[in-house]
């Protein structure tokens, strides 16, 4: 799996992905906890979760600028931009004009330019690696996402009691000058394929700008993949709604250090899951979806009935490796479907797509919370898994998916996109 580090574009793709997602997961937990600790209600961390969720459901919008624009320019513009916001919250705290509906309104800017680098890396993995190995590229990548999420969430949570939330930003800082400087080493991208791309203008015309969009759509709308997403639309309704509810679910179960913890198990169980997901591209998809989310919707429940919370916490983190293994080799089987001049604005689309209701159970996860407790509200996440076993089984097309290996993209592409 590590020989596709070899390829230098992609090694400096690599290292700039954990670089960022550390920054990511830094300023996720600082928020969500600077938020509860100012107001002490779960409808205002509700409230800010669905604030910085919202713009992931408007991502389909950047993606025909990605696939126009440099990509290696998306990529350094943005981390400047992030880390002059970032900093900026410190920076108003320290001189005296901080406030809760000020940090909100931050991260909600953080978060929409942010909503322009994952595309732009997800297009540029098919241009430097090979179909085959793309599955072992996407579970590094995964690696590295929740690799950097397991460690600085669970450093998060420690560095909150330590030394308090708003400083944690004034560290996180320091991630978006490091990814800067890896992601300007990239050199292929930009010499090779920026040249089959039209850049000769910054941006395309309205006109062209809406047929790309279009174009996008019509590819996801004729294919299997709204079957493949479905799930996931699913799946981020309820982390919508754990994510709103997790400072005060830790602190139901013992205090603010426990939530960290939560999170840290969490990316650790993705991270198992996405290491291993590449032994299973040669079994029956179907199959290992099923199994998976099988998995995790036992595991889940688990976690809720424990009374010990390092055994909940442990089996919350056993609930993530399924839900890792089937990320993967989904999104490789996604990837493997879209033609590389339309990767940019169909994963857009796709993702814009499964993150949907984010906000919304974000919103509700946070109002129900206040009137059944956020311990009923996190036992939900092990029925919806439940769910998603059912649909998966009950739908013929996805129950039969062979393994990725053996996957035709012919079968799942009703007609070629122009």
């Amino acid at each position: 799996m590590f020989s596709v580090l070899k390829n230098t574009n992609f090694s400096y793709l690599f290292w700039g992905r954990i670089v960022t997602n550390m920054g990511d997961s830094l300023y996720n937990v600082a928020a969500m906890w600077l938020v509860y600790e100012l107001t002490g209600s779960t409808l205002y961390t509700g409230l800010a979760g669905a604030l910085i969720m919202i713009p992931q459901v408007f991502e389909f919008l950047v993606g025909p600028m990605v696939d126009r624009w440099k990509l290696r320019t998306i990529l350094v513009v943005t981390q400047i931009l992030q880390g002059i916001l970032v900093l900026s919250i410190p920076v108003s705290y320290y001189l005296g004009f901080s406030s809760v509906w000020l940090i909100m309104f931050i991260m909600f800017a953080v978060v929409a330019i942010e909503q322009f680098v994952y595309p732009a890396q997800s297009a540029m993995i098919p241009r430097v690696i090979k179909k085959e190995a793309l599955p072992e590229a996407n579970s590094l990548m995964n690696i590295a996402y929740k690799g950097a999420n397991f460690i600085l969430t669970a450093v998060a949570g420690i560095l909150i009691v330590k030394i308090g939330a708003i400083n944690i930003y004034l560290i996180n800082s320091v991630t978006f000058i490091l990814a800067i400087m890896l992601f300007k080493n990239i050199k292929l991208i930009e010499s090779e394929v920026v040249g089959k791309r039209e850049t000769k203008r910054l941006a395309p015309g309205f006109s062209t700008y809406r047929r790309d969009l279009m174009e996008g759509f019509s590819f996801v709308k004729n294919s299997t993949i709204p079957q493949l997403v479905l799930p996931l639309v699913i799946g981020n309704f309820v982390f919508g709604m754990i994510n709103a509810i997790l400072p005060a679910y830790a602190d139901f179960r013992g205090g603010e250090q426990y939530y960290g913890y939560y999170l840290a198990s969490l990316s650790i169980g993705m991270l198992i899951g996405s290491f291993i997901a590449m032994y299973f591209k040669n079994i029956p998809l179907g199959l290992v979806i099923v199994t998976s989310f099988l998995l995790s919707g036992t595991a889940w429940g688990g976690s809720f009935l424990m009374d010990n919370t390092w055994i909940s916490i442990f089996l919350f983190g056993i609930s993530s490796i399924g839900i890792g293994v089937a990320n993967v080799l989904v999104f490789s089987l996604i990837q493997a479907l879209i033609p590389e001049r339309m990767m940019g604005r169909v994963f857009s689309v796709i993702s814009s797509a499964a993150t949907i209701l984010l906000p919304l159970g974000s919103l509700l996860g946070g109002y129900f919370a206040t009137k059944i407790g956020s311990e009923w509200v996190y036992a939900g996440g092990s029925l919806v898994n439940l769910i998603i076993v059912v649909y998966w089984t009950l739908n013929r097309n996805l129950r039969k998916l062979p393994s990725y290996l053996n996957i035709n993209s012919e079968d799942h592409l009703r007609h070629e996109v122009l």
